[in-house]
């Protein structure tokens, strides 16, 4: 009987204590509940038209849910109903009140002419446990994202690109002899082949010899340490599409779960790599005028600083690799993932193939075989078919930026583009540059891929303005040149002795990553290469 009671004692206190946590779970969720209803009605209050956000979710619920890529799900906000015709439209990231941006004049405006409201972005990572990903050039706050553009600026002038020409038209031949050892069907002359792959093995082999002056070796060795800490990066599992998502949309929750822009193992290699060129890149007084000799001199000029009582942050920590690493990463990547748009579309589009093919023909001829640097710059179709697939597929399909006012003043009025607000810091404003791109009154059949609209004679019919892959203003993308030398070359040599057609598992239209911020194809790009030398 004992035994009994006490036994129902412990029952009854047991009962109580989970109606007690039920209870004060049911009133923590209704109180949350309540709350972000407060929150939603921010632009209402403020009597700015938005788009009705999802709870929790806000406006990203398709982007999170990896319902849909990044591409589709922007189009779909900035051509929404209650968004039509206005130059700003009010939106949710999860509570978070933010804007997205539709009018050119106010894009031109917060990108390039008012830059000093929106000299950062929004995307950030965790200073004080991700110095590698913080503290480049990409993600740097002001006054530290200045310092570091003026300085790595003369890295990518015209002059330094020609400099570096020859590097990578080696790697270019390489790839090129890769290719031309791709086993082939005797009765076809042809093979099938996921082309982003060896696309990225090039460019990988290009970053390395560039910024590095490493021969990464990738084309020989696909199974090499920067090819694969290089795919680590950008394989999106659902951890790491997570990972970027905070990145770009809610920086807070990269803090609270100590998310990373490299892997443990891809910082360890990339610092150690990084740290050990420079310093024997020192030892031995070799001068290549490539990112390593800047970033020396960073450090020498830093190190004088110091001796004059200042505290230079390019010292610190990871900063001076966090910039080679950056340029790492971004840079194989991007143009890639470009080659392989390109291919995908020159598949579809056989006359715009065959086109370029001729091109570059005749560029072999006049020039006596010889790559050059100059036949490069004057290849203009190959211009227009690389800037017609940008279009179609940047890199990043939307711009952000984070409004910093002075500290006397208010934030940045939207008065003069005719919405009765002021945006307040701390605001983030989104750009949907892909859906710009894909916007008929601002591109003539946008769905088609027509490389002919960027000649002179027909950019009265497509509006220039709009077209913003690189990104525009002083936060654009500092490597624009040299992706398109890399990219460029890589074409060229691929098409010297090679053409495609679609196959079997090729679809008719590109399905993206729902998964990946950075553009990917969902799956690869399986194409039909066919060998055919040009002469």
């Amino acid at each position: 009987m004992f035994v009994t009671n006490v036994l129902i004692g412990l029952g009854s206190v047991l009962i109580g204590n989970l109606t007690g946590i039920l209870a004060t779970l049911a009133f923590v969720c209704f109180a949350l509940y309540i709350w972000l209803q407060y929150q939603y009605t921010y632009w209402r209050r403020h009597s700015i038209p938005y788009i009705e956000p999802s709870m929790f979710f806000g406006n990203l619920k398709g982007i999170i849910n990896s319902e849909t890529d990044p591409c589709t799900w922007f189009q779909y906000l900035y051509n929404h109903e209650k968004a039509k015709n206005l130059a700003a439209v009010g939106i949710y990231i999860f509570n978070k009140p933010s804007l997205l941006i539709r009018d050119l004049e106010l894009i031109k405006a917060i990108l390039i002419k008012d830059f000093n409201y929106f000299s950062n972005r929004h995307s950030s990572s965790d200073p004080h446990s991700d110095s590698l990903g913080s503290d480049n050039l990409f993600f740097a706050k002001n006054p530290r994202w200045k310092e570091i553009r003026v300085k790595l600026t003369p890295v990518f002038t015209s002059g330094k690109m020609k400099q570096m020409f020859p590097l990578i038209e080696e790697v270019a031949r390489e790839y090129d002899k890769y290719l031309c050892a791709l086993k082939m069907d005797a009765k076809t002359n042809s093979t099938i082949l996921e082309v982003k792959e060896p696309n990225a093995l090039y460019t990988t082999d290009v970053i390395s010899i560039t910024a590095y002056g490493i021969q990464a070796n990738s084309l020989n060795d696909p199974n090499g340490i920067f090819r694969k800490s290089g795919k680590k990066i950008f394989t999106f599992t659902w951890l790491r599409s997570m990972e970027f998502k905070a990145f770009f949309f809610i920086p807070i929750m990269v803090k609270l779960f100590g998310f990373k822009v490299f892997s443990k193992q891809a910082t360890i290699f990339l610092r150690d790599t990084i740290n050990h060129v420079m310093e024997e890149r020192i030892k031995r007084g070799n001068v290549r005028n490539d990112l390593i000799d800047i970033l020396i001199k960073f450090k020498q000029e830093a190190e004088e600083e110091l001796k004059e009582g200042k505290k230079p942050f390019i010292l610190e920590r990871d900063a001076l690799a966090a910039q080679a690493a950056i340029f790492f990463s971004a840079g194989f990547e991007t143009s890639s993932a470009t080659m392989s748009f390109a291919m995908f579309e020159m598949a579809q589009n056989p006359e715009v193939q065959r086109r370029l093919r001729e091109e570059l023909r005749v560029a072999y001829k006049s020039n006596d075989g010889k790559i050059t640097y100059e036949l490069i710059m004057g290849l203009k179709y190959m211009d227009n078919v690389v800037k017609e697939v940008l279009r179609h597929y940047p890199p990043l399909p939307f711009l952000d930026r984070v409004c910093t006012p002075k500290a006397d003043e208010k934030g940045y009025s939207l008065q003069a583009f005719g919405l009765d607000f002021t945006v307040p810091d701390n605001m983030p404003v989104y750009i949907p540059s892909q859906a710009l791109h894909m916007d008929p009154k601002y591109f003539k059949d946008p769905e088609t891929f027509n490389p002919d609209r960027f000649l002179p004679e027909n950019k009265h019919e497509n509006n220039m303005n709009a077209y913003m892959p690189f990104g525009i203003g002083p936060h654009n993308c500092i490597g624009e040149r040299f992706a398109m030398i890399q990219t460029k070359l890589g074409l060229l040599y691929f098409y010297r002795n090679h053409y495609v057609t679609p196959c079997e598992k090729t679809p008719r239209k590109l399905h993206l990553n729902p998964r990946a911020i950075i553009i990917q194809s969902l799956g690869g790009i399986q194409l039909k290469v066919v060998r055919d030398p040009l002469f």
